[in-house]
């Protein structure tokens, strides 16, 4: 029993470790065709913060930290 509970604990934190990933991986796919199609509209300086802000959540992808993506 103990066991169980112990691995739903670890169970629950990888869900949600998958759920942001999965969320923040359609965030960046839409902004960034976002940012294709309309960036010409933006002023530079905000594009430039998307894209460093997309560059952020990129980076921070390759880990799994829910908390950090």
């Amino acid at each position: 029993v103990r066991d169980a509970e112990a691995n739903a604990e670890a169970d629950k934190k990888r869900r949600v470790a998958v759920t942001a990933k999965n969320e923040a991986e359609g965030l960046v796919h839409s902004t960034e065709k976002a940012l294709a199609e309309h960036g010409s509209k933006v002023a530079e300086s905000e594009r430039r913060a998307i894209e460093d802000a997309v560059s952020d959540l990129k980076e921070a992808l390759k880990g799994d930290d829910a908390e950090a993506i």
